[in-house]
């Protein structure tokens, strides 16, 4: 199996999603929390990762990324 890159979203074979914040991976089922970033849906295991993650986003999503979605 083929892990995603993109912190954060799923992966396509069996739908585990990273946690931005802690990097905790998980079924996207199975996460607590969500947020919307640059269009993106991210995914927490706690409100308090969500709440970092809120505050912040940028420190929390890669540079590559940032770009990619705002171009």
């Amino acid at each position: 199996m083929q892990q995603s890159d993109r912190i954060g979203q799923p992966n396509e074979n069996n739908n585990i999603v990273i946690d931005p914040v802690c990097r905790m991976q998980k079924p996207k089922n199975e996460m607590k929390e969500t947020s919307e970033f640059l269009g993106k849906t991210y995914y927490f295991c706690s409100k308090k990762d969500q709440e970092l993650f809120d505050a912040h986003p940028d420190h929390w999503v890669s540079e590559e990324e940032r770009k990619k979605a705002r171009s």
